[in-house]
C-alpha cells in the first residue's frame, strides 16, 4: 500500500505541475457545448418535455463531464515514464507492478474531480441547475471522475503495448464514435430504430443517463444511478485488467 501511495502522490503533483497536460483534454468538451449550445438552443426551449423546465446545457453537462474525463493522459504520462527509464527502475523495484497501474489511476481520480468541478462551473454560468441539490453535485463529480479512472485503462495499456506518444494520443479517438452513438443530443426514445438499438448496447449511454437524471431530477432514482455505477465498476475492473495484463507482458 506504500508503493501505491507514493507513486500515486508522485503522478498527481504531475497534474498540478504540468497543466498543459489537462487543458487540451478540457478544452475540447467545453468547446463542443458551447458550439451545441449555439446550435440547438432555440430548436429546444425550456418547455420541450425531455428538458423537464431546465436550460438545454443542464441536458449536455453529463454528456460534457463523460467527454472531459475520457482522456489518454496516464497513457501519455506511462509513456514518458518507459521514454526516460523511469518505468524499468520501477519494474526492477522490489515493489508490486499493480501499485504502478494504481498510481496513475490516482492521478485520474484527481484531474477528474478538477475538471467536472470546471465543466460543471461553466454549465451554471450558462444556467444550469443540479435539481437533485448539493447530494446530485457531488455525486456527479465522483462518479464522472470514477468513470475517468475505469476508461483510462485502455489508454495505459495501449501506451504499454505500442511505447508510442502518437498512438497512445489517437487512443482518445476511439472514444468518439462511443460518445456519439448515444443519446447525447435527444433521449433515447427519440433516437431512430438502428441508433437506439445501438445506444442500447452501448456502456456510456448509462454513464450519461445516471448523470442527467441527477441533474434533471429533484429526486435520485436509483435505478438510473445504480446502472450508472455498474457500468462504471465493470469498465474500471475490464480495463484496468487489461492494463494490468499489458504491464505484466512490457518486457516480453
Amino acid at each position: 500500500m506504500s508503493e501505491t501511495l507514493l507513486l500515486a502522490r508522485r503522478a498527481v503533483r504531475e497534474v498540478w505541475r504540468i497543466p498543459a497536460a489537462t487543458i487540451p483534454a478540457l478544452f475540447i468538451p467545453v468547446f463542443f457545448l458551447v458550439v451545441n449550445l449555439g446550435q440547438v438552443n432555440r430548436i429546444f426551449p425550456t418547455s420541450t418535455p425531455f428538458l423537464h423546465h431546465q436550460h438545454y446545457v443542464a441536458f449536455q453537462i453529463p454528456v460534457s463531464l463523460v467527454f472531459a474525463v475520457s482522456s489518454a493522459t496516464s497513457g501519455l504520462a506511462m509513456v514518458t515514464d518507459i521514454d526516460i527509464g523511469y518505468l524499468d527502475k520501477l519494474l526492477a523495484a522490489p515493489i508490486r507492478r499493480t501499485a504502478i497501474v494504481w498510481g496513475r489511476l490516482a492521478a485520474d481520480l484527481a484531474r477528474g474531480v478538477a475538471v467536472s468541478i470546471i465543466v460543471l462551473g461553466v454549465g451554471f454560468a450558462f444556467g444550469a441547475r443540479v435539481k437533485s441539490g448539493v447530494v446530485g453535485v457531488l455525486l456527479l463529480i465522483v462518479l464522472s471522475a470514477l468513470w475517468g479512472v475505469a476508461y483510462a485503462g485502455i489508454a495505459i495499456a495501449i501506451a504499454l503495448r505500442t511505447k508510442n506518444v502518437q498512438t497512445t494520443n489517437a487512443s482518445f479517438l476511439i472514444f468518439f464514435p462511443l460518445l456519439f452513438l448515444t443519446p447525447n443530443f435527444v433521449p433515447l426514445e427519440l433516437l431512430a430504430g438502428p441508433l437506439k438499438a445501438i445506444a442500447r448496447i452501448n456502456p456510456v449511454t448509462y454513464i450519461i443517463n445516471g448523470l442527467r437524471e441527477l441533474v434533471l431530477y429533484p429526486h435520485i432514482h436509483w435505478g438510473s444511478l445504480g446502472a450508472c455505477a455498474l457500468t462504471i465498476a465493470l469498465t474500471g475492473i475490464v480495463l484496468t485488467g487489461i492494463s494490468m495484463r499489458a504491464l505484466n507482458h512490457f518486457s516480453d
